[in-house]
């Protein structure tokens, strides 16, 4: 044997591998057994089509959850008007809603659709895939054009004046987006996802539920852009009464109406043209200005319509609205077109973006002193209503001129006011029949309706008894949870606990705080006396009450709106604490989440939200 040759066996030896190995051996089994060849080939061929219906569900899956992580993004994007940042959130979201909708609208998922059990929650994914492209492609492009203008500050006021024209311009874009998020909310809502598997379920019933909320924010940018543009005078000129509510002397509706002023709007200009205190306008005339009805009368008693002070014991806001005017129409003459109701801790959230103002004659006024200047200084400074009344009316005035000039950061102001209406803080009424349909059944509306919605609402509404300026030393926090679903009808319970977290001198406070000397003074200087007023959703009723952990035996439920009602008087001593619990049913067919709405105090935040519903396995 020489160098570089090989003998014939060797040959062969070398040129023998695996694979050559294994074609040889699919031959011999080809001649030998040929049924089981066939087999395994169907079954390479099963085991292929398995693993590319898996990577396929995959793919989906994290196309799904990439358009899940670009929308919030693209969310967050927008609050804080960030145009370029939505845009590219946009972008992504696109991308992966597109993906996700090829990946379910092939012959591999066709067949997992005809798949018995999985086949119902595969035809959902496929629908939501197919909303979430179409939402992308007609619904997200307007709302990114819309954040362009508003990071253009486009609708910042300058000197007095709203640009009109700038916003009349959203009107084309919510509309489109609010008919494409529509669009999604009836398809979604053909779906019965009822048979879906548990998880499946949950994210399709979440989905839906989202694309809800999207199409009532839509709908509330659109009615906007149309109201605004009447509102602010493009036609003729309007009038609207601002209403400042005191927190430290606690109404239903939020506060004791104090300082009155009058916003007049013509093209885009908007003033304060005249104000008063609401005592002023209650010496003008103390006879009846609407006709009480017999719920009204008997829960709440003739003096919501002799005290013009005592016009926000309902919690309905647009009843109180409709007694101010008359009284202010009564008293003072000439038209309103609507009114706005307001407190000092919106305020608050408003000069977070116009940054701190000047009161002429006072000292300046921030987000962080406003509330204790308002509702607490003032009254340890005197105890001269006059000084009180003129302070409060300086102050909303000096804010309102700020925030007209376009001072500070518009979206910050923006959101403060956002804030405010979430809270309850914040609350419109308009007397023109237009703008009245548009804002019927909006949070800022604050209506106390007798209509049921499958969404049932649970209410708790605070008083001041005293009468007293100490609630501003009034803490609390409430609750509810959906304990259970018996039928079409919910199980609430919920709980309020109180604390009256007074000074050491609270039984120095002067009189201006503790009402000490006042006629109708029902306690003691540093004690608090509570009437609440807790309301079950419509056509429900309230079944069980406890105080301080105390059973009542027979609470007395009244009727107010087609609601039941518990009255509940509470007496505090400094530094005192009591709680309320209580267990309601809602009415029929009312299987949505529960709504919680609570008066607003003297801080920051709120108890007002909404928590899941029993009805639903989430």
């Amino acid at each position: 044997m020489t160098d570089g040759s090989l003998d014939a066996p060797v040959r062969r030896r070398r040129r023998s591998t695996p694979a050559s190995r294994f074609v040889r051996r699919l031959r011999q089994l080809r001649r030998e057994r040929p049924r089981l060849v066939v087999l395994a080939g169907f079954g390479v061929v099963a085991l292929l089509a398995v693993l590319w219906t898996v990577w396929t569900v995959w793919a989906t899956n994290r196309d799904l959850a990439r358009v899940r992580d670009s929308a919030t993004i693209m969310r967050a994007a927008l609050v804080r008007a960030d145009a370029d940042g939505a845009r590219a959130a946009m972008a992504d979201y696109r991308e992966a809603a597109e993906s996700a909708r090829d990946h379910t609208s092939g012959p591999t998922w066709a067949v997992l659709e005809a798949l018995p059990l999985f086949g119902d929650d595969a035809e959902g994914v496929a629908t939501v895939a197919e909303v979430l492209d179409d939402i992308g492609t007609d619904g997200l492009g307007p709302i990114a054009d819309a954040a362009d203008l508003v990071t253009a500050e486009t609708f910042q006021p300058d000197d007095g004046r709203f640009p009109v024209e700038q916003i009349t311009a959203m009107q084309e874009p919510a509309r489109q987006s609010e008919q494409a998020f529509d669009d999604a909310a009836t398809t979604l809502a053909k779906v019965d996802s009822s048979h879906f598997v548990g998880p499946v379920r949950n994210q399709f019933d979440r989905l839906r539920t989202l694309v809800d909320d999207a199409r009532g924010t839509l709908g509330s940018t659109y009615r906007a852009a149309r109201m605004i543009p009447r509102m602010m005078g493009t036609d003729r000129p309007r009038y609207y009464l601002m209403v400042l509510q005191n927190n430290a002397e606690l109404r239903s509706g939020g506060g004791l109406p104090g300082a009155l002023s009058l916003v007049r709007m013509k093209d885009g200009r908007v003033d304060i043209v005249e104000q008063m205190d609401m005592s002023e306008l209650a010496k003008t005339s103390r006879a009846p200005v609407v006709t009480l009805t017999d719920e009204e009368d008997r829960i709440f008693g003739r003096i919501l319509n002799l005290a013009a002070v005592d016009a926000t014991l309902t919690p309905d806001f647009q009843r109180s609205a409709e007694i101010i005017r008359k009284r202010w129409e009564r008293g003072v003459g000439g038209r309103l077109d609507g009114m706005f109701f307001v407190d000092p801790v919106a305020v608050s959230y408003l000069l977070r973006g116009t940054g701190p103002v000047v009161v002429p004659g006072y000292r300046p006024v921030n987000s962080g002193n406003v509330v204790w200047g308002v509702e607490n200084e003032i009254y340890r400074l005197t105890n001269d209503r006059e000084i009180h009344s003129d302070y409060q009316q300086a102050v909303a005035k000096a804010v309102f001129n700020a925030f007209a000039a376009g001072r500070g950061d518009s979206a910050e102001s923006i959101r403060g006011l956002v804030t405010g209406v979430m809270e309850g803080r914040i609350r419109m009424a308009s007397f023109e029949a237009d703008n009245e349909a548009e804002i019927a059944g909006t949070m800022i509306a604050g209506e106390f309706s007798d209509k049921a919605s499958k969404d049932p609402g649970v209410g708790i509404f605070i008083n001041d008894g005293g009468p007293t300026k100490m609630q501003y030393y009034l803490k609390y926090d409430a609750r509810v949870i959906s304990r259970s679903c018996v039928g079409d009808r919910q199980v609430i319970s919920g709980a309020i606990d109180f604390h009256s977290d007074t000074p050491p001198d609270a039984r120095a406070l002067p009189p201006s705080i503790t009402g000490e000397g006042y006629r109708h003074q029902r306690v003691e200087p540093g004690d608090q006396l509570l009437v609440i007023y807790v309301t079950s959703p419509v056509d429900g009723d309230v079944t069980e009450l406890s105080i301080d952990g105390q059973r009542v035996a027979h609470p007395v439920v009244e009727r107010l709106a087609g609601r039941g009602l518990v009255r509940i008087g509470l007496e505090f001593q400094p530094q005192e604490r009591h709680s309320v619990e209580f267990v309601m049913s809602s009415g029929p067919e009312q299987t949505g989440d529960v709504r919680l709405s609570v008066t607003p105090g003297a801080f920051p935040s709120s108890s007002n939200g909404t928590v899941p519903s029993s009805c639903t396995v989430r």
